[in-house]
């Protein structure tokens, strides 16, 4: 009886520590991988508001009806110019707020709270209308071929009319001349852009994967709830007198604590893959910028989830060596 009753309590000990582990895992994911505060850090750090000025060119290449928008001369543009154009017309403080802007959408969107992913144009409008814009609109002339005379002469006579211009790199001693044209086209541009773009929207998705994302989130919530159940068996077991039931408290947050500061330290892979199996489930409701860099982000963000697991993993291990050493005293005692 004596030894069925220790194998009791060697499983109810072994699967507490296995479940508080994965608690610890889930939990704390859930906390900070659908927080859009998360990945702002992340793209600080890790550069990723560079990349800004690719997801736009990217977006406006693929939109059709974002194209026909703009102005006949700029449709053709290829992704590389539309790129030079946006890294040009946004300083870094821009991209940050446009990065921003999305993230807060996708986790909005995510949670429910919104239908769509939109990016906010408004930071582009903005700087359409001052030496950024002109700038930029410089630069895009310069990546083309030389003027024609035919389109020196259309360029000239715009000159007099204010229509568009020609898009072809002209001769220097006409880019000053050019500059007033160019900064009234760019404020027509501004008027006609709106004030955000959708990336995403639910209606245009065949499956919603996100009250998926939700149940996901409620079992990781409560996952802490599943440990506790063991260690109230594991507490029953044991409350035959108060030594033993040190002896097993201690024993299993020891081993809690301990395993959890090994995945604290060197558990960024798994983090990687549970993020990433969730962006994966959910990648028809994230916009490229999100699911693009899936696992660059994956291993990003473990950083900031691990730390937590880390200190907790730490406290966990103080309080079982604290009865561990309780148990170690009163059995000293006894002893004696």
């Amino acid at each position: 009886m004596k030894n069925f009753k220790t194998i009791i309590e060697i499983l109810f000990s072994a699967l507490f520590v296995l479940t508080a582990v994965f608690a610890l895992i889930f939990f704390n994911f859930e906390h900070k991988a659908f927080k859009a505060e998360t990945y702002q850090k992340v793209f600080e750090s890790q550069d990723f508001y560079n990349r800004i000025p690719t997801l736009l060119a990217e977006t406006v290449i693929s939109s059709s009806s974002n194209a026909e928008q703009l102005p006949l001369t700029m449709q053709g543009m290829s992704g590389q110019a539309w790129e030079d154009f946006f890294r040009t017309l946004l300083p870094p403080e821009s991209l940050k707020a446009v990065g921003d802007s999305v993230l807060n959408s996708v986790f909005s969107y995510l949670n429910q709270e919104s239908d769509s992913v939109t990016i906010s144009l408004q930071p582009i409008k903005t700087n359409m209308g001052t030496d950024l814009g002109t700038q930029a609109v410089l630069n895009l002339l310069k990546t083309q071929p030389a003027c024609t005379l035919e389109q020196v002469t259309q360029m000239t006579f715009s000159l007099l009319t204010s229509q568009e211009i020609a898009f072809c790199n002209p001769p220097d001693e006409l880019v000053p001349l050019l500059t007033p044209v160019i900064q009234i086209q760019l404020q027509t541009v501004a008027l006609i852009i709106p004030d955000e773009m959708t990336l995403l929207s639910a209606q245009n998705t065949q499956t919603d994967p996100r009250q998926g994302i939700q149940i996901t989130r409620i079992l990781m919530r409560f996952s802490p709830l599943v440990p506790l159940g063991f260690l109230i068996l594991l507490t029953l077991t044991t409350a035959s007198s108060l030594q033993n039931l040190l002896k097993w408290w201690g024993l299993s947050f020891w081993a809690t604590g301990l395993v959890s500061i090994f995945i604290g330290i060197i558990g960024a892979p798994i983090i990687g893959l549970i993020l990433n199996w969730l962006i994966r489930r959910a990648s028809s409701a994230l916009p490229n910028i999100i699911s693009s860099y899936a696992g660059e982000l994956g291993s990003a963000v473990a950083g900031s989830i691990l730390l937590p697991i880390l200190l907790q993993g730490v406290a966990i291990l103080l309080f079982g060596a604290g009865m561990s050493t309780a148990w170690f005293l009163i059995r000293k005692r006894t002893m004696a």
